[in-house]
């Protein structure tokens, strides 16, 4: 036990070691100081340390206090800010304050800064036991809601080069807010006009389809009569998804609900068939 116990530590050191290493006077490399100086000519009160193989530079600028994250070339990744709520930009502290969380506490705001992606501004509320980071773009648009996190940290996100062309060939005047890798998918997240959208991309970074929610006054009355005509008919309407697949199939994903019984119904939009349904897990 005790051989096991020492072992675990010792681990434990080399893993921390690994992913943050600070200390008294550390300097990165010259050109990793002179791009955060060029970026950053006002900060004040500079200390370096190293994260997950980023240079992060910890400063304050004005009375703000950021840190900055750049790679070992020079190129700025990143920057995570404090934020005051008086000083957000009026539209987020509207949204807030007449948005369903307004009566619970705010506990913190960063605002989050990446390269080649929107700027986000977190604000974590808490009311009771419950925590809720809500995500606003500058525009005030909640982007997105995450409930009961904890260890908040953020990291800098990269995508890869055939994904960042095929968004920008697709959704031109989309922009990126969030990028994700799970189960061996790329899931990017963008903002197409005002319409949340994710992309998603497979393991060799082809792109499999793009999904959004709609409302049911956008769904087109031909699909809409499909659904009536069906053997679901009697079902509530819960959810409706939009996918663009690869394949070149629109399709239209309703998520339905008749007391216990929860279904999902897809239907082509091309030729206007039921392609499937299937009991909600």
């Amino acid at each position: 036990m005790k051989t096991t116990f020492i072992t675990a530590i010792i681990i434990l050191s080399a893993t921390f070691a690994f992913s943050s290493c600070k200390s008294d006077g550390y300097i990165p490399a010259k050109n990793i100081v002179n791009a955060f100086n060029a970026k950053y000519p006002k900060a004040k009160q500079v200390e370096w340390e190293v994260k997950n193989t980023y240079q992060v530079a910890e400063f304050r600028l004005g009375f703000t206090e950021a840190e900055a994250w750049f790679d070992n070339n020079g190129n700025w990744m990143m920057t995570e800010s404090d934020v005051s709520f008086r000083s957000l930009p009026a539209v987020i502290r509207n949204s807030f304050e007449t948005g369903e969380y307004a009566r619970w506490k705010v506990e913190d705001i960063d605002k989050l800064e990446r390269a080649g992606m929107e700027t986000v501004y977190i604000i974590e509320v808490e009311l009771g036991e419950q925590e809720v980071d809500l995500h606003y773009l500058e525009n005030g648009t909640l982007v997105k809601t995450v409930m009961d996190k904890e260890n908040r940290g953020y990291l800098p996100e990269t995508m890869p080069e055939s994904a960042q062309q095929f968004i920008k060939q697709k959704y031109p005047q989309a922009n990126v807010i969030e990028i994700d890798q799970e189960k061996g998918l790329l899931k990017i997240e963008i903002i197409d006009g005002r319409i949340k959208k994710d992309v998603v991309f497979n393991h060799q970074n082809v792109w499999v389809v793009t999904t959004w929610e709609v409302r049911q006054n956008e769904v087109p009355a031909n699909v809409m009569n499909v659904l009536k005509t069906s053997a679901y008919a009697n079902y509530r309407i819960d959810d409706i998804d939009y996918e663009e697949r690869a394949d070149g199939t629109n399709v239209y994903i309703f998520e339905m609900e008749q007391g216990n019984k929860e279904v999902y119904i897809t239907i082509n939009a091309n030729n206007l068939e039921i392609i499937s349904s299937a009991p909600k897990n």
